[in-house]
């Protein structure tokens, strides 16, 4: 059987885990694409181009879909019989959903609070 085969639920718990932990990279990067141009005495985010908004949009767009995979990954292999990596199932699940968080109030921020500058 092939070192990665996502029947195994232990498999799944540690692809989970993995997937789930890569996803803070683009997480990191919204972040500093967020935070970057926000002015903190008018809680304003500006951008000059439509290119910078497609970018922050880009970023959460690949983050929500790997902590997504993460989480599903981790959901679907907890509890089962045949799993004997439940602590890791656990932590991809967990891992996931705060990223899943993190990256859904980013997103709110910036789309509430950014102003394109003319």
């Amino acid at each position: 059987m092939p070192w990665l085969s996502l029947r195994r639920y232990d498999h799944q718990a540690i692809l989970s885990v993995y997937i789930s932990a890569l996803a803070i990279v683009p997480l990191i990067g919204l972040i500093i694409l967020v935070f970057r141009n926000m002015n903190w005495d008018e809680q304003i985010i500006y951008y000059a181009a439509m290119s910078y908004r497609l970018v922050v949009l880009g970023s959460v767009a690949v983050t929500l879909l790997m902590a997504t995979v993460g989480l599903g990954l981790g959901l679907n292999s907890v509890g089962q019989r045949r799993n004997d990596r439940q602590r890791l199932s656990w932590l991809g699940f967990f891992i996931g959903a705060i990223i899943v968080c993190l990256t859904l109030v980013l997103f709110v921020l910036f789309w509430i609070r950014a102003e394109k500058i003319v």
